[in-house]
């Protein structure tokens, strides 16, 4: 019986435990959820697997705590509960760096706020494992607000304001820039990126080669952005055009 209580025992009971891992997986799953919807690659069970991770790196450092006072006497013993947590968290700021993507001029960098909910969702981890229930309940109503609301708010007062990121692909990019080029000019719109790439290589020379231009685009506030998508896709040298962002594949097409 002792050596059973040696096993199995410790400061933390069985149903303690499975409390804490499933509230990190369930928390990790709502913080996840409004990055899902986006179509990033961090998503729900990316979220889940990093506050259950530092959940788990909380309770074996209480245990170890725990193991500490009990096995050894008091004045032996030396135990600092904030390096396994400092160590979450510096761990986590690699799996956040790999979210976020910067383009080749530097004019945008997209991915922050994924890496920004990575690492907060192992925060709830640290403070799920750690059993602070009071400051995971007002901490996730506080992220909720942010990833959800404020994206709202974002996106119904602000983000009309802002830029907007399109691809067109045409097959004579020679007279189709300087057309759009052109366009931009009379309707007040600011390019402040662009690339232009091969979007396929054709052997035969029956078949056009074509050519997949980016123009991250600031709008006016008083021209509406689907009559700009409409009028480029009338154009004569465009064949396709559509509304993306800078890190995922094309999402709206404006068919001619």
């Amino acid at each position: 019986m002792d050596y059973v209580q040696e096993i199995f025992g410790g400061c933390l009971k069985w149903y303690d435990i499975l409390i804490r891992v499933a509230v990190a997986v369930l928390i990790g799953m709502l913080i996840g959820i409004e990055r899902e919807l986006a179509n990033h690659p961090a998503g729900m069970k990316t979220h889940a697997l990093v506050c259950l991770g530092s959940a788990i790196t909380s309770m074996i450092s209480t245990e170890m705590c725990y193991s500490l006072i009990v096995d050894a006497p008091l004045d032996l013993a030396s135990v600092d509960l904030s390096r396994i947590a400092s160590g979450v968290v510096s761990g986590i700021g690699f799996i956040g760096a790999g979210a976020i993507i910067k383009s080749k001029d530097g004019s945008f960098v997209t991915g922050i706020t994924t890496a920004a909910t990575v690492w907060v969702s192992g925060c709830m981890g640290l403070a799920i494992g750690m059993g602070y229930f009071r400051i995971i309940i007002i901490a996730m109503a506080a992220i909720m607000f942010t990833t959800f609301i404020l994206k709202w708010l974002e996106d119904k007062f602000i983000k009309h304001r802002g830029t907007r990121f399109i691809e067109i692909i045409t097959d004579d990019k020679s007279a189709a820039l300087p057309q759009l080029e052109d366009y931009f000019d009379r309707k007040q719109i600011v390019i402040t990126s662009f690339d232009c790439t091969v979007a396929n290589e054709n052997e035969d020379e029956d078949k056009a080669t074509k050519f997949c231009c980016r123009y991250y685009l600031r709008i006016p506030k008083g021209v509406p952005f689907t009559v700009v998508m409409r009028d480029i896709a009338k154009m004569d040298e465009i064949k396709e055009v559509y509304e993306s962002t800078p890190s995922s594949a094309s999402s709206k097409k404006f068919a001619r």
